[in-house]
C-alpha cells in the first residue's frame, strides 16, 4: 500500500511538473514586439511590426481567431481584415508557433477614431438642428437611424459640421459616428431625442 501511495504521488508530482504555467515573471522577461505605421481602410487593419531575432513569424489573434505572418528583416506587414471594435493581441513565434515574446494589445482607442461626444442640438416647430464639435479636422460625419445613414457631412478645418433635419427625419434613438481618413469610424454616440421645441448642449 505504502508503495502503490508513494507511486500514485510521484506521478501526480509529475503530472504537476509538466502542466504548470509560465509565471508572469518569466513571461515579462520575453523580448517584446513594436508596431508603427498604423491604419485602416477597406475594412482592414495594416501595421507594420518589428519582431526581435527569436520571432520568425508574428501571430495577430484577434476575435479568437490567430493569423500568422512571415517576419522578413526584423518586420512582419499585418494586413488584417475584421469587423468590430475588438482587441488585437500581437505576439512573436517560431516557425512553430511557439511564442517567444510578450503579447502586445492594440484596443479600438489604437485603430479606430479617437472622439470625445461635444454637439448641440435645438428643435423648432418645424425642423431640428444639430452641430457635432469633433476632435480632429476634415473628418466625416454621419448620422443614422438604426442602421441607415440620414444625414452625412465633413468638419473641414473648423472641426465642426452642422445638420439641419425635418422632423420627419429627427426620431429617438439617432446616433452619429465619426471617422478620419486613415482610422475606422467611431463607435457610435446617441443624440437624444427632444419632446418638445428646446435646446441642448451635450459635451462628455
Amino acid at each position: 500500500m505504502r508503495k502503490t501511495i508513494a507511486i500514485t504521488g510521484l506521478w501526480l508530482a509529475l503530472l504537476g511538473g509538466t502542466f504548470v504555467a509560465p509565471s508572469s515573471s518569466s513571461a515579462k522577461s520575453l523580448p517584446r514586439v513594436s508596431t508603427s505605421k498604423l491604419s485602416y481602410a477597406s475594412s482592414k487593419l495594416k501595421v507594420r511590426v518589428k519582431a526581435p531575432k527569436a520571432a520568425t513569424r508574428i501571430a495577430v489573434r484577434y476575435n479568437r481567431h490567430t493569423t500568422y505572418y512571415k517576419v522578413k528583416k526584423s518586420y512582419a506587414a499585418v494586413n488584417y481584415k475584421f469587423t468590430g471594435y475588438k482587441t488585437f493581441e500581437l505576439y512573436g513565434t517560431t516557425a512553430k508557433h511557439h511564442r517567444v515574446t510578450q503579447v502586445k494589445k492594440l484596443s479600438y482607442n489604437a485603430y479606430a477614431t479617437p472622439e470625445i461626444v461635444n454637439f448641440g442640438e435645438s428643435r423648432t416647430s418645424d425642423a431640428a438642428n444639430i452641430t457635432i464639435h469633433t476632435l480632429g479636422t476634415h473628418q466625416q460625419v454621419t448620422v443614422y437611424n438604426g442602421n441607415k445613414s440620414i444625414k452625412s457631412g465633413n468638419t473641414g478645418k473648423g472641426k465642426t459640421v452642422r445638420f439641419n433635419l425635418t422632423l420627419t427625419q429627427y426620431r429617438p434613438k439617432l446616433t452619429y459616428r465619426v471617422k478620419a481618413s486613415d482610422r475606422k469610424s467611431s463607435l457610435a454616440f446617441s443624440i437624444p431625442y427632444l419632446k418638445t421645441v428646446g435646446n441642448l448642449d451635450a459635451i462628455n
